[in-house]
């Protein structure tokens, strides 16, 4: 299990939208998802921890980085 960080601008839909979907697709793979982090008016950010076949999965444009990363 590695921990990786997942980051949406929300003036970005797009962004919202891949990020939502990825949760929707994966969220049965994961062991932990944090959805308190950001603001939540202009960025939202998702604590994710994994496999990291999993993770490795992210889309590249919500794909973050933060303390909470293993990998």
């Amino acid at each position: 299990m590695i921990r990786q960080t997942m980051s949406a601008s929300v003036d970005k839909p797009a962004e919202v939208e891949a990020a939502e979907a990825w949760l929707d697709s994966n969220r049965h793979a994961l062991d932990y998802v944090a959805e308190e982090g950001g603001c939540g008016c202009c960025v939202r950010t998702w604590l994710l921890e994994g496999p990291a076949d999993v993770l490795a999965t992210i889309p590249y444009e919500v794909s973050a980085s933060s303390d909470w990363d293993t990998a």
